[in-house]
């Protein structure tokens, strides 16, 4: 198929974005006037990594459009189970399909026994654990704890949580290949490249040498195809205004027999509660 024969057709096929910051009105009018036949889940952002002036209404963003899901942060800072006490009544009214544990930007690991909460409260909900991993954004504050960000710690907690699906979001970044054979390794395992170009770095001033990065890692797990997700994390306010990229990366990565499940099935799979919305 040519190059863009295939981007008219992956275009076309219909995706849920399984990893944005959707977080306001402004932003979920920019991205929806771009893309076309999609569905979004929105990584919601905690306060300690809000931007000065960045109007923060994800619930009422979400809850007020039919495409859009959420992932409600957990802070490792604070009390996690008074978290979940808040969620609880929420799961159906917010419309939530997940959780979003924001690893490197603090501190900690996701085989840390103070999460066990959070995942034994996934598993009764039928939700999906997201993981920020590697590296950061270059504009928000963090704790650049890229060790505890492994996905190597993800595996040791799926492993002790095997009914619960786990998203190591960014595949690691840098250590592509790290991640993809701990993917390979555990089938509650998922992965992406979300946030790959975001503008000021090496990988967005050149996409294709990113993607023959990324695609090094993919090819040596073939099978894992049914473990990635498409995502984009846009946010144009923090540098995360890509969408056309991650098309193309998808073009360059995977043989077209695959696009469909990347862009869709994948999804349902990786966050069970979603199917209660989408078919």
């Amino acid at each position: 198929m040519e190059k863009e024969e295939a981007l008219r057709k992956i275009e076309s096929l219909r995706k849920i974005d399984c990893h944005t910051h959707i977080i306001n009105e402004k932003i979920r009018s920019e991205y929806f006037g771009r893309v076309k036949n999609r569905y979004a889940l929105v990584m919601e952002f905690p306060d300690f990594l809000m931007k000065s002036g960045l109007e923060h209404e994800c619930s009422q963003t979400v809850r007020g459009d039919d495409r859009l899901f959420i992932c409600p942060y957990i802070d490792l800072r604070s009390d996690i189970g008074a978290r979940l006490s808040e969620l609880e009544p929420r799961l159906e009214s917010d419309k939530i399909v997940g959780l979003k544990v924001y690893l490197s930007y603090q501190k900690g690991r996701a085989d840390e026994e103070k999460l066990f909460p959070a995942y034994e409260f996934a598993a009764k909900h039928r939700l999906s654990v997201t993981f920020h991993t590697g590296l950061c954004s270059l504009v928000l504050p963090s704790d650049n704890d890229l060790e505890g960000s492994s996905a190597v710690h993800i595996g040791r907690a799926a492993e002790l949580y095997p009914e619960v699906n786990f998203i190591a979001a960014h595949m690691d970044d840098p250590e592509f290949d790290r991640c993809m054979d701990v993917v390979a390794s555990h089938k509650n395992i998922y992965t992406d490249i979300s946030g790959a170009y975001e503008t000021g770095t090496s990988y967005g001033a050149n996409v294709d040498a990113a993607i023959d990065l990324f695609k090094s890692a993919t090819d040596k797990h073939p099978e894992c195809f049914r473990q990635m997700l498409y995502g984009t994390d846009f946010c144009p306010p923090i540098s995360l205004g890509q969408l056309d990229e991650y098309d193309y990366s998808l073009y360059r990565m995977f043989p077209s027999e695959t696009w469909e499940d990347i862009c869709w099935g994948n999804a349902l799979r990786a966050f069970p509660r979603l199917g209660d919305y989408l078919k």
